[in-house]
């Protein structure tokens, strides 16, 4: 079997996109772990807990959440490819009797009512009925992403979901700066004939280019589901 460092390195050969590997294994500026960490500031996890990974990717933050806490944690996603991975990383890491991982799309999922004690999206697709059906009462929902809107805030994000907002922070200097590196990354790529110029061209449209357009925020909210 292959070892972690060499799967990994496979999945981003085999993407037609250049803009993912620059992310690593947790695939958005949104999952990093600083952020993640945020989140659980002050929350007890336990093993007993269930975890939903929204868009979980090649189940980065899933097998994070798995090795440090000892939880049960599931994660869906459309891409059958990623979940394959995330599925033979996780038995790499000796974590695959707490990863699971399934096909499923946010706006149907196939999970029964009240399943979850956490629900961690990270810059992933989610719909607010769903989440809120699979999340019990008094769970956690964590979420960190991209926002067009300039006005968009914990608050408003909270409102919209019907749940208590415990913890919220505007992040967008740390995903600019986060984002410009990667762009300089890119050049550096292009100028060593590692990519060419349409692939840096896509890096650069895919990051830093879209909270330059529309003013748009980078929020990380954690909201308490009433119970």
């Amino acid at each position: 079997m292959a070892n972690k460092t060499q799967r990994l390195q496979q999945w981003f050969e085999e993407r037609s996109r250049p803009d993912a590997e620059p992310y690593g294994e947790f695939q958005h500026v949104g999952a990093n772990q600083t952020l993640v960490r945020i989140l659980l500031k002050d929350v007890d996890m336990a093993p007993e807990m269930v975890v939903l990974d929204a868009a979980c990717g090649i189940g980065g933050n899933a097998r994070w959440l798995a090795s440090l806490y000892g939880c049960t944690v599931w994660g869906y996603d459309i891409d059958e490819e990623a979940l394959q991975t995330a599925a033979e990383l996780a038995e790499i890491e000796g974590v695959s009797d707490l990863c699971h991982f399934v096909p499923d799309r946010d706006s149907a999922l196939s999970f029964d009512d009240r399943k979850f004690d956490v629900v961690l999206s990270t810059e992933g697709f989610y719909h607010p009925p769903e989440i809120t059906r699979v999340l019990k009462p008094g769970g956690l929902f964590l979420l960190t992403d991209y926002f067009g809107a300039s006005d968009v805030t914990g608050e408003s994000i909270s409102e919209q979901y019907g749940m208590d907002l415990e913890l919220s922070q505007d992040v967008t200097d740390l995903a600019l700066g986060f984002l410009r590196a990667k762009e300089i990354e890119a050049s550096l790529l292009s100028e060593a004939g590692l990519i060419d110029a349409r692939q840096m061209v896509e890096v650069m449209n895919s990051g830093i280019r879209r909270y330059s357009a529309s003013g748009g925020r980078h929020i990380l909210a954690r909201m308490r589901k009433p119970g």
